[in-house]
């Protein structure tokens, strides 16, 4: 994040006393949302944490790892959402799923978070954003999948003896090699890589 615009500003007050001005933003790897905190314009750290499940539409999991447990009930009390009762466990940490008030968030709106709106009125019931990145050129490639297989992606990637054709059985082969295990790349680089065959 280089420049920082936003029509209005809004602020966390902390039991400690710190004031942190929102910043509503995505995450790149699943496109959910962020909430970026600053403090007198430097950044302060996030208020959410990407996990492997993803929350619908203006939810997060809260950062209670960093933020301290009290941060949500600091959250409610201030007005800006609920929580869903929803819980994921990373580690031996629970994290709380957090219901945000759109209305709150468009109050310091900016690019990005209008950005993140966009691309959630794009998923269908039960579908989700999963990135993949070519090794070869580094380019980022965004697929809309369903949740049941990026689920099973998560599976794969963490050594299930899936194959990569069953995880995402409605993806092109070109798009599959770039989650399968050891190849990751995209099929302009993997061509490149193996025009050699072809003379």
């Amino acid at each position: 994040m280089t420049e920082r615009k936003m029509r209005m500003s809004r602020f966390l007050k902390l039991r400690t006393g710190k004031k942190l001005e929102v910043w509503p933003t995505y995450y790149p790897y699943n496109r959910t949302l962020a909430i970026a905190l600053f403090e007198n314009g430097e950044s302060y750290g996030n208020l959410t944490c990407c996990l492997d499940d993803t929350p619908g539409r203006n939810c997060a999991y809260i950062d209670v790892n960093h933020m301290g447990k009290d941060i949500v009930e600091v959250l409610e009390k201030e007005g800006y959402g609920k929580r869903t009762g929803k819980e994921y466990q990373s580690g031996y940490v629970l994290y709380p799923e957090f219901m945000f008030k759109e209305v709150v968030l468009k109050d310091c709106t900016n690019e990005e978070y209008e950005q993140y709106l966009r691309w959630q009125e794009a998923l269908g019931e039960g579908e989700e954003y999963l990135t993949a990145s070519c090794q070869i050129c580094h380019q980022e490639f965004c697929f809309i999948v369903k949740k049941e297989e990026a689920q099973k992606y998560r599976e794969y990637r963490d050594g299930a003896p899936y194959l990569i054709q069953n995880v995402f059985p409605n993806m092109s082969c070109e798009e599959r090699g770039l989650f399968a295990r050891g190849q990751n790349m995209c099929s302009a680089c993997f061509k490149e890589l193996f025009s050699f065959w072809e003379e």
